[in-house]
């Protein structure tokens, strides 16, 4: 195991590379191309402008820019600097809950995260969650019977 997972928690049987490890490679921002942090944790605040609108153009499609040739670029007019808020609130990590985990495991897999027993499968599971800025809620679907956890 590298030392990343280890550090994490990430089940013991997984052996790779910390080339290969995919709680690293969640470690990696796309604004600042650092690894370390999470693209929603990024600390450089001078490289936020490259994720929103500076001018009104940026808002329009490029097919209908080319399409009536505007070549102009209009400042965007605000005083209020402050991203605009997730229309359906926070970002999370929804996993429907079951009582032996197999939708734990799904979720786990699809990350490429390793898998273990059920109440480690949670833990690593909230670690990572909790790593990426994004917190596991675990929803009761329409046929379950048993509570929300």
């Amino acid at each position: 195991m590298c030392d990343t997972c280890h550090e994490y928690g990430g089940a013991k049987s997984e052996r790779h590379e910390p080339q290969a490890c995919p709680i690293r490679a969640a470690l990696f921002c796309s604004i600042c191309q650092v690894s370390g942090h999470p693209t929603m944790k990024c600390p450089e605040r001078a490289n936020w402008h490259y994720r929103k609108p500076e001018f009104v153009e940026h808002l329009i499609p490029l097919h209908v820019l080319n399409h009536y040739n505007i070549r102009t670029m209009t400042p965007i007019q605000s005083e209020i600097q402050a991203h605009l808020p997730y229309i359906h609130g926070e970002p999370v990590i929804e996993v429907p809950y079951d009582e032996d985990g197999k939708n734990i495991r799904a979720t786990l897999a699809s990350y490429n995260l390793p898998c273990s027993s059920v109440k480690e499968n949670k833990k690593v599971l909230e670690k990572f969650g909790n790593l990426i800025g994004k917190p596991v809620e675990y929803k009761r679907t329409l046929g379950s019977k048993s509570k929300l956890v």
